[in-house]
């Protein structure tokens, strides 16, 4: 079996460290960017709902 060098824990992370850094980036975010975002979405969704419930009136040919 080869000697092969064990590596650094310096460089391994493991589950927990990858959480945390997770976690960071998470709560980092600016609330007001995240607000924005939802507003944004829930704006298109509402629209989106509004424009495809619409049923374009039919007009009767009714002679004069």
């Amino acid at each position: 079996m080869p000697n092969v060098p064990e590596v650094s824990a310096k460089i391994q992370t493991g589950d927990f460290d990858r959480f945390t850094e997770f976690a960071r980036r998470l709560v980092a975010v600016p609330h007001a960017e995240i607000k924005a975002k939802l507003d944004a979405e829930r704006e298109a969704k509402r629209t989106s709902k509004a424009s495809s419930s619409r049923v374009p009136a039919v007009q009767s040919k009714r002679p004069n």
